[in-house]
Order: C-alpha cells, then sequence, then structure tokens
C-alpha cells in the first residue's frame, strides 16, 4: 500500500469518526466551537481533500446521513467566512451556464448543464470549486464564476 493509499484510508477513518460523533449528539447542530475553528480558513487544497474524500464514502456507499450533515457543518463555516455580499458563497448551490472550460471536456455537456453543483471553495482568482450531488459525483472540479449561476443558497 502506498503512502497516498494510507493518508487517504487515515482521512476517511477521522472523517468517519468526525461524522458519526457529530451524528450521535441530540439536540444541537454544528460543530463545536474547537473543532469549527480547525475547519476555519482551508485553503483551496484542504477544502478539496476534505470534500472529495468525504464526497467519495458517501457516493460509494458508506452511510450518508453522518457524512452529508459533516459536510454541510464544514460548509457553514467556510460560509460564515464569506464577505457577507459575495456573488457566490461555499454551500451555494450553481448551475453551469456558460461556456465550458477546457477542463470539463471530457464530459457530457447535456450531463453538465442539468447537473446542480455545490461550491466547495470560493478562490480570489475568480473561480469557484464545484462538487455534484455526491450520490451522481464526488469529483470536485475548479471552474470560472463567471460560467456558472446560482440557484439557490
Amino acid at each position: 500500500m502506498t503512502y497516498e493509499d494510507t493518508a487517504e484510508r487515515v482521512i476517511d477513518r477521522l472523517l468517519l469518526a468526525l461524522a458519526m460523533q457529530q451524528h450521535d449528539k441530540s439536540g444541537k447542530s454544528g460543530l463545536p466551537d474547537q473543532v469549527a475553528e480547525a475547519f476555519a480558513g482551508l485553503s483551496r487544497d484542504e477544502a478539496g481533500v476534505i470534500f472529495g474524500q468525504a464526497g467519495h464514502l458517501v457516493h460509494y456507499g458508506m452511510d450518508s446521513e453522518p457524512l452529508v450533515s459533516l459536510i454541510d457543518m464544514i460548509s457553514a463555516v467556510q460560509r460564515g467566512e464569506a464577505p457577507e455580499h459575495a456573488a457566490l458563497k461555499p454551500g451555494d448551490s450553481v448551475r453551469i451556464v456558460g461556456d465550458l472550460p477546457e477542463s470539463l471536456a471530457e464530459y457530457d455537456e447535456a450531463i453538465l448543464r442539468r447537473t446542480v453543483f455545490v461550491v466547495r471553495y470560493v478562490g480570489t482568482d475568480a473561480t469557484v470549486d464545484v462538487q455534484p450531488d455526491l450520490i451522481e459525483d464526488y469529483v470536485i472540479e475548479t471552474v470560472p464564476i463567471a460560467i456558472v449561476k446560482r440557484v439557490r443558497t
């Protein structure tokens, strides 16, 4: 087993443990302050690893309720850090409406246009990282903000 495989399995275990711990707590929604602080200020790469790994677990059949709940809580932390009047924030649902970037050329355009994506990261470079519904896929793609349209928050 390679180092990368081992690292992915460790991340999987940690995400599952945290998701189950948060899921077992009744009556209080959201992450405890100390846990939320750990997810504050995520870089694009960090957000990609967390949401990609969690998405992979959900997509391939792990108990999705606790993981989806955890993903939503992490998005809420990111959303709280976004500027109040930002055009897009983490957690927003969007559709691709503009010209497809080269990075999406291998995908079926009709499917991309029908898919609702969730914003996972908003870059300072006029791009967003988007992820489809986890049951459909879990891959995160970086696209220009100009080609997406918010469908709900």
